[in-house]
């Protein structure tokens, strides 16, 4: 991630930000491999670490996997606002991205997204509803996969309950910290795809 010392322009520091978030669905030693979603509940703000699986800079696209029985997906089916929140510790800066989020559960996308994942990821599909109450503390899968991954064949139970949430951003926060002064800039999609763009007071 470049930083205002470079003497960036606002343009450079866009396609910075769209380069390092592609970089973090790559790669998963990158500090924004994991995200931050916040999505609105009935009585309260709801906030939870997801893995950025894909970006699509030229549609403004970030994408993750989540099961189709949580809760964030009731709460984004009735609401579909959403926010992301990334944070690079060594380059000291912020993102947050806000916009709309699209589910895909039985559709094109959801089919390729799980072709694509890996038997490690699917095992997660296979364990009982979230949410239910356990007699101790465990994970919900089969007792025959607590040690291992499914074969492929066994992971295909877990398709029906995949869901992949796209999310079309609306506008990116960017914050630099620093001790002589934090920067920060601001980035607004209008209607008809024009971006807004400021240097803003932190």
């Amino acid at each position: 991630m470049l930083t205002v010392e470079q003497e960036l322009s606002l343009d450079t520091l866009l396609a910075s930000i769209w380069a390092s978030l592609e970089n973090g669905a790559r790669s998963r030693t990158h500090p924004f491999h994991t995200g931050v979603i916040a999505t609105i509940a009935e009585d309260a703000p709801q906030a939870r670490t997801v893995v950025l699986r894909k970006v699509i800079a030229d549609t403004r696209t970030l994408i993750f996997h989540t099961d189709q029985r949580s809760e964030k997906i009731s709460e984004l089916t009735k609401n579909p606002n959403i926010c992301w929140l990334f944070y690079d510790t060594t380059e000291r800066v912020q993102l947050r991205l806000s916009g709309t989020a699209t589910l895909h559960h039985r559709d094109a996308l959801a089919d390729v997204q799980w072709q694509n994942t890996k038997l490690t990821s699917r095992r997660c599909y296979l364990s009982i509803p979230p949410l239910t109450r356990l007699e101790q503390a465990g994970s919900g899968l089969p007792e025959s996969l607590l040690k291992r991954n499914p074969t492929l064949e066994e992971s295909e139970a877990g398709r029906e309950n995949f869901t992949v949430v796209e999310t079309h951003i609306h506008t990116i926060d960017w914050l630099w910290l620093n001790s002589t002064g934090h920067q920060r800039a601001k980035f607004v999609w209008q209607s008809d795809g024009e971006v807004i763009a400021n240097w803003i007071v932190p």
